[in-house]
């Protein structure tokens, strides 16, 4: 059975993260992403970025990340086992988030 991973990445604009988003469900790397506004630390300003976070298993992980690099995408790419709580279902579902 597959285990499964949150990946997290930063996007510097809406359009640009909305088409990331697109294409990695067109490629079938993830069940779920969502986009959120960010803030981004690495702007001169309290200008904001956009923080993609989606749901893949940890087999899909270099594949995913090959199409994120190969769309232009140089962000960090943050990559965390999802973690279970006691009745079986992850955290981000339960939100639980800690």
């Amino acid at each position: 059975m597959a285990e499964f991973v949150e990946i997290r990445m930063t996007i510097g604009s809406h359009e640009r993260a909305a088409e990331l988003a697109h294409g990695i469900l067109l490629a079938g790397l993830a069940t779920s992403i969502d986009i959120a506004e960010a803030p981004d630390p690495a702007a001169p300003r309290d200008e904001l970025a956009w923080q993609l976070t989606l749901i893949t298993t940890d087999e899909q992980v270099p594949m995913l990340e090959r199409h994120v690099r190969g769309a232009g995408a140089d962000a960090p790419i943050d990559c965390r086992p999802v973690i279970h709580d006691f009745d079986g279902h992850p955290d981000w579902l339960a939100g639980d988030q800690q």
